[in-house]
């Protein structure tokens, strides 16, 4: 199933993640003549359908399709026999430089509490540009808006560099496992509802983690327009969930998953849910 959705303009979606590439040596023009770039130094990925250069890279780059990409993945679900009840999508962005998939099982769920489902999601990533790897992942999506609310704390995660393989058996295993561990998660959702949250404990781990910026010294520094927004978030949820972890968990894949008013919806959502699976494996998570 190809069921693509809607990209803001600026970002190149095409119909269709197959199409051939291949790859070819470099040249450059100085004063008029032409110079070989020698294929030890760097080479070019070019969509051949089109004529278009989709990425440079080094002499040991090796590019592996966005067409194996995505026939690995479904051969995984269906060697993990996980369900055949699942909607899918596949994007490509930038003229097909870029590629993202998902697979919603509609009916694995959890429910932490009444009416609060939650599915079992896979994501995928490949790209000829460079600037994804090859990944899976495997996570859990709470269905309370019609934009969805997927979580960067993973259960399963396989990522491949462009120089190796994609193990399609090692991927079915690794999901198979996901689903397990997915299944197992709604103690934990439980025992997040009666931990108590106030605003100051939100904030301070809103500061400590997703609004904090790095600097080269000692004091830390906060955003505080990232932070203003999240408290935002944080007073809709907890006014509806209760000041509680759970609605703190769930402010944060609220940010995570709402990237429309982005520049690049894709790559911002891409690097929340990034920065989520640090903040939860973080010391101000576990004291939050």
């Amino acid at each position: 199933m190809n069921e693509l959705s809607n990209i803001n303009d600026h970002m190149c979606v095409t119909d269709d993640w197959s199409f051939p590439v291949d790859t070819f040596d470099l040249h450059t023009v100085t004063n008029f003549e032409s110079i070989d770039v020698p294929p030890s130094m760097a080479r070019c990925i070019v969509r051949t359908d089109t004529n278009q250069v989709l990425g440079v890279h080094g002499s040991k780059y090796k590019a592996i399709k966005h067409d194996d990409v995505v026939n690995s993945v479904f051969d995984a679900v269906a060697k993990a026999n996980i369900s055949h009840d699942y909607t899918s999508s596949v994007e490509v962005f930038d003229n097909g430089a870029k590629m993202r998939g998902v697979i919603t099982f509609n009916d694995v769920t959890v429910q932490p509490v009444k009416d609060d489902y939650i599915k079992f999601q896979i994501k995928f990533f490949n790209s000829y540009d460079g600037s994804w790897a090859f990944q899976q992942i495997a996570q859990g999506i709470r269905l309370w808006c019609l934009n969805g609310c997927t979580t960067a704390d993973t259960v399963a995660n396989t990522w491949a560099k462009h120089t190796s393989n994609v193990n399609v058996e090692g991927s079915a295993a690794k999901i198979h496992a996901g689903l397990q561990s997915f299944l197992d998660t709604p103690a934990m959702y439980k025992e997040w509802m009666a931990i108590h949250v106030s605003d100051a404990i939100a904030e301070a781990f809103f500061s400590a983690t997703l609004c904090n910026v790095k600097t080269n010294t000692s004091k830390s520094k906060v955003n505080e327009r990232q932070l203003d927004n999240l408290m935002g978030i944080w007073g809709k949820e907890s006014n509806t969930l209760g000041t509680n972890k759970w609605a703190l968990y769930n402010a944060c894949t609220y940010w995570a998953t709402h990237t429309d008013a982005n520049k690049s919806p894709a790559n911002t959502q891409r690097l929340r849910e990034n920065a989520l699976t640090k903040a939860f494996k973080s010391n101000a998570w576990q004291v939050a």
